[in-house]
């Protein structure tokens, strides 16, 4: 197995963020099963399928550990974590689900700022809608995954040697790498999802906020002022969950359009479009603790109190109406 010092290097970082993305999820999974409050709201059922989906996306970078190479409207892959020893198919394969889980993550935290609108205005929403929201709008990265399946694709070095326009040195030395046109619909499909769709996202997100925000500025609302701040609270945690791929998955998008339409032409970022796109998996379930109240509160009297804090304390955040005992538990989780 063949890899420079660049590539050591980004396998060091691959592994770090991978792992901390798989131990930080699977602590909010935990937070999210028993540190909720009794009642099941619709706004754990969002929770939930981020982080389940930012769970396996961190697995199967961990797996694949890809170095993304795209110029002219080709994608060479290099894939440099034990997905290698797999096989050509299954690497690729694992690479297209990463990315489905991508889309996924992103789609949900739009659903969850879809449902703090729609719950502000009906004050009902059933669980059993949020579940249906999520595996509709699963369809769409699920798509991905199975278009890839007749994907047509090279693992011959000489072919890739041209993709790259050789420009990668001693190609021929990797164990797995795997090339592909994007001008197949399967691939233009995922490159579409993958880019051009966040767009749109973006602007249905941003347009829940910002009736959300007149909705709670209006004079004589339903809720009382401790109600208000903590919706209030929730739509800045979601916000700032959505300025994370700014950050993250737009820049990496911009670069993977850019090198198809020849505005870039070089493979010098190969390292940089997966490594951008992994931090939201870490950060994310970040602000999700520190914005959700019972689960900060958690951390904080674990760190505090020598004894384990195993209490469930679910019950003192119980509202006494109706109305406020909807959006009350919507705030916590």
């Amino acid at each position: 197995m063949y890899i420079d010092i660049f590539d050591q290097l980004y396998i060091s970082y691959s592994a770090v963020f991978a792992s901390l993305g798989i131990f930080l999820n699977l602590f909010l999974i935990f937070l999210i099963l028993f540190k909720s409050p009794s009642c099941l709201t619709p706004y754990t059922v969002f929770l939930a399928n981020t982080s389940v989906t930012q769970l396996f996306y961190s697995i199967c970078y961990l797996l694949t550990i890809p170095r993304v190479l795209t110029i002219k409207l080709r994608v060479v892959v290099i894939y440099l974590g034990i997905s290698q020893f797999f096989g050509h198919w299954w690497s690729y394969m694992i690479f297209v689900t990463m990315l489905h889980f991508v889309v996924n993550s992103f789609l949900s935290i739009m659903l969850s700022m879809i449902f703090r609108c729609i719950s502000l205005q009906t004050l009902r929403f059933p669980t059993s809608a949020a579940i249906l929201m999520c595996s509709l709008a699963y369809l769409i990265p699920l798509s991905m995954v199975i278009s890839s399946r007749d994907m047509e694709f090279t693992s011959n070095f000489t072919i890739n040697q041209v993709y790259t326009l050789w420009q990668i040195d001693n190609l021929d030395k990797y164990n797995t790498v795997v090339g592909a046109d994007v001008s197949q619909k399967s691939t233009l499909w995922i490159s579409f999802c993958v880019s051009v769709l966040f767009t749109p996202i973006y602007i249905v997100m941003y347009y829940c906020r910002s009736r959300i925000l007149k909705m709670l500025e209006r004079p004589g609302y339903l809720f009382n002022t401790s109600t208000t701040l903590q919706i209030r609270k929730l739509v800045k945690a979601l916000t700032v969950q959505s300025i994370i791929p700014s950050v993250t998955l737009f820049p990496a998008s911009i670069i993977f359009v850019c090198t198809q339409f020849h505005v870039i032409e070089t493979c010098k970022f190969g390292y940089i479009i997966i490594s951008l796109i992994s931090l939201s998996s870490t950060i994310d379930p970040l602000v999700t603790i520190y914005y959700v109240q019972p689960y900060r509160k958690y951390i904080i009297d674990l760190l505090s109190d020598p004894r384990p804090a195993f209490s469930d304390r679910s019950h003192s955040y119980r509202s006494r109406s109706n109305s406020t005992l909807m959006m009350r538990n919507a705030a916590f989780v």
